[in-house]
């Protein structure tokens, strides 16, 4: 099964000392082997997938720990899910990625298709 798995920059300055039971840095993996990626609905899931592997990344990391912290963008809780996502998704495979970027541009189709313009008006 293919996997896409982020080990973050932080492995490379990961610090000496004693580990925890908690794995740093933790992972985001996210399969997609099952996925056909060329249909509406698997890119949806898709995005589901890294949406998920993105809010638990954030749950296991510690932004305030400083010999863990290794990007500024997660250190926001707002933020966090995001800024993973987007580190997830510089890692993917090209067709993987073009999948993901089609997927947000669909998403942000459905949720625009509200009948309310731009400027807060129903039209």
């Amino acid at each position: 099964m293919k996997l896409l798995v982020l080990l973050s920059a932080a492995l490379l300055s990961a610090c000496a000392c004693g580990t925890s039971a908690m794995e740093f840095p933790p992972r985001m993996v996210v399969a997609y082997r099952d996925l056909r990626l060329d249909t509406a609905a698997d890119r949806a899931k898709l995005l589901r997938r890294v949406d998920r592997a993105a809010a638990a990344f954030c749950e296991a990391y510690d932004p305030m720990d400083p010999e863990t912290r290794f990007d500024a963008r997660l250190a926001s809780g707002r933020h966090c899910p995001g800024a993973a996502a987007i580190l997830l998704a510089q890692h993917m495979p090209a067709n993987v990625r073009r999948a993901y970027r089609a997927g947000r541009r669909e998403q942000g189709a459905v949720r625009g298709s509200t009948g309310i313009s731009p400027g807060g008006k129903a039209g």
